[in-house]
């Protein structure tokens, strides 16, 4: 996450959730079936949040499942149009 940021000089914090501290926080779950069984699991799903200076989220992306994720590309638009050239 490094190497992007500085790859495409984004003045951002880039951080990534290990533990799933962040995703408990903005209860970003899908509930994933168990293989053979009859229940479910709840598991962390990969999500976007864009955080403004004051703390406030202004663009979220919570994936419908583990693979559902924006490409970098969608990022990089987010990221222009909320932080660097908003309107």
């Amino acid at each position: 996450m490094t190497k992007f940021k500085e790859d495409n000089e984004f003045n951002v914090d880039i951080i990534s959730d290990r533990g799933a501290k962040i995703a408990k926080q903005y209860d970003a779950y899908w509930f994933a079936p168990v293989a053979g069984l009859d229940y479910k699991i709840k598991q962390a799903v990969p999500s976007k949040f864009l955080i403004n200076k004051d703390g406030k989220i202004i663009w979220k992306y919570i994936g419908k499942d583990k693979t559902d994720r924006p490409t970098i590309e969608m990022m990089i638009k987010i990221i222009d149009k909320y932080l660097i050239n908003p309107k």
